[in-house]
């Protein structure tokens, strides 16, 4: 089908739904950058922090935060050119996505995983998971997120080979992704329920470290969990809506309407947990929020002794 048998067709979005969505871009993207910016910052700042898990968590707020400083900008430039048939930056946002996509979910597995290893393999951890491991497998990340979206700049005009390539992508980036993440997160939360509940005698000084060793990493895994959940809540609808947008093919006037229309709607979904995965885990996590406290008083200290 061609531009021209699309004319009668309404696509794209009207003014209010451009406002709504705009405004909900730049909200998520605002949170993106300020929370993100403040956990890569708190984790260089503070010694205590450097941790093998806590080399996942930068990746991922790394991620999050490009995602908030480049991805809300573009999308919202999607929004308010959304009646356009073509976008004139159509091949770079859509390299953009699958970068920020891939870089965002295999960075949460890697999370995951690493509790499991945490929780699964207590004396084995450090002899797992050594530092020159974890960087190998953030660069492999890294490398995969800019690699993998060339792909698509070798596919354009023909809708079929189009959503058999997004269709692809989203097998790769999303649903292979939150198999990992869920069934990881499950295991995690049954074993890590069952370590808490163990009762040894108090005289056992090395039981007692090791109830406390289970209950805080019972604790890291219900702050996983949580972030698992809103990343499944966040992505769930974009599954969906690629895998009904193509099995359901309605030709080139669909396509369009599906990406001028529909997908901006659950990408606004998809991108707000980069806003919000930050507050999680410095709300949630003792070291991060005692960090914080006394980052910001030993500043306002500062600021009061210069101003006196």
């Amino acid at each position: 089908m061609t531009n021209e048998t699309c004319e009668n067709k309404s696509i794209g979005l009207n003014n209010i739904d451009k406002i709504a969505l705009s405004s909900w871009f730049g909200i998520a993207g605002l949170a993106a950058i300020t929370g993100n910016a403040v956990v890569v910052w708190l984790i260089a700042k503070n010694a205590s922090l450097r941790t093998v898990s806590n080399i996942f968590i930068t990746s991922l707020a790394v991620a999050d935060f490009f995602v908030g400083l480049v991805i809300a900008p573009v999308w919202i430039s999607r929004c308010l050119y959304s009646d356009q048939y073509e976008h004139k930056f159509a091949l770079a946002i859509d390299y953009l996505w699958i970068h920020t996509t891939v870089a965002t979910t295999f960075n949460l597995s890697c999370i995951t995983l690493e509790r499991n290893i945490a929780i699964f393999h207590p004396l084995r951890y450090q002899e797992i998971l050594t530092e020159k491991r974890c960087f190998a497998a953030i660069a492999t990340i890294w490398f995969m997120s800019l690699a993998l979206p060339f792909s698509r700049f070798f596919i354009n005009g023909d809708s079929s080979a189009i959503m058999a390539l997004w269709m692809a992508f989203t097998v790769i980036t999303v649903l292979i992704p939150m198999i990992i993440i869920v069934l990881s997160s499950v295991r995690i939360l049954r074993a890590a329920a069952h370590q808490s509940k163990r009762v040894v005698p108090s005289s056992n000084l090395a039981k007692q470290d090791e109830i406390k060793r289970n209950k805080k990493n019972y604790k890291a895994a219900k702050t996983v969990s949580i972030v698992v959940g809103l990343f499944v809540v966040s992505w769930l609808p974009s599954l969906v809506t690629s895998f009904v947008n193509y099995f359901t093919q309605s030709g080139y006037c669909g396509l369009l309407y599906y990406y001028n229309t529909v997908w901006l709607w659950v990408e606004a979904v998809a991108f707000t947990s980069s806003g919000i995965n930050p507050w999680v885990y410095c709300l949630r996590n003792r070291l991060y929020y005692q960090a914080l406290n006394r980052s910001f008083r030993s500043r306002l200290n500062r600021a009061s002794s210069f101003n006196s």
